[in-house]
């Protein structure tokens, strides 16, 4: 049980660590600073998980360093690929994409980015690692109750709220998909409607000689339905771009097909 709380204080570590890291290198790219991740928090899971899965991997072939590269390199191409299998499939949105770099697999991992892992794998094993592991050994077990059990909550907590925040994402476009296609055929049947009254002005025109502009004129009347409609369009559409916006700084190279699709074929009526 001990051996768990410990692993538990690395995954809180390293996921810190990781979140300042990326943070620090996509504010220097973006030149204005980038909560990264997934998390409100500073945090980043998948570093976490990450370093877990070094240390369990790797800690019994730190000897060869050949080896050492090749775990690493392996087993966090692996992991890096599930995670972002998993993400796609559970949000429909592509959180990274690797597809215009040379031998990669579907995007989700690449050549170049598998030798850094490796890279990082030995860097980590021999260098990282153990003074973190000294650090947390000298922490008193009171202590390291106290920091997993609040840790927990917190990551529970953050997890599912994070989670609800890009659930709600495809609930936003669902919802400004049907409020657009509502406005198109409000239009449609407005301009129905106009064409039926031009028709009949023509009409009274031959007959009396009634001005046609006059009588368009009366017969133009304010559409509260489609007015409204637009109002709530435009709420939707503010409250969709604020969260996709929060996204995007974390991870600039996210693709979301039904998202894509839908601003391509999207137009203010």
């Amino acid at each position: 049980m001990q051996e768990i709380y410990t692993l538990f204080i690395y995954y809180i570590i390293y996921s810190f660590i990781g979140w300042v890291l990326e943070s620090l290198y996509k504010s220097i790219l973006q030149k204005k600073l980038v909560n990264s991740g997934f998390l409100a928090g500073p945090f980043c899971p998948i570093y976490g998980y990450g370093a877990l899965i070094m240390y369990l991997s790797l800690k019994d072939v730190t000897s060869n360093i050949f080896i050492l590269f090749i775990y690493g390199m392996v087993a966090l191409s692996v992991f890096e690929y599930i995670v972002g299998l998993f993400l796609e499939l559970v949000f429909k949105t592509k959180y990274w994409d690797y597809s215009n770099n040379k031998f990669n697999i579907d995007g989700r991992v690449c050549l170049l980015n598998s030798f850094y892992w490796g890279i990082l794998g030995i860097i980590f094993m021999k260098f990282i690692h153990p003074g973190v592991e000294a650090l947390v050994d000298k922490i008193p077990d009171l202590y390291v109750y106290i920091i997993v059990g609040v840790g927990f909550v917190y990551f529970v907590i953050d997890t599912i709220t994070s989670t609800v925040k890009v659930i709600n994402i495809n609930s936003r476009l669902t919802e400004l998909e049907k409020i657009t296609n509502q406005i198109k055929e409000r239009i449609e049947a407005l301009n129905a409607r106009n064409l039926k009254q031009f028709e009949n002005i023509i009409r009274l025109r031959r007959v009396y000689k009634y001005s046609i502009h006059k009588k368009l004129e009366e017969h133009k009347k304010k559409d509260n339905i489609l007015e409204q409609l637009k109002v709530t369009q435009q709420e939707v559409q503010a409250k969709l771009e604020k969260r996709m916006k929060r996204l995007q700084k974390a991870f600039p190279t996210m693709k979301s097909e039904r998202l894509s699709n839908f601003w391509k074929g999207y137009k203010k009526p």
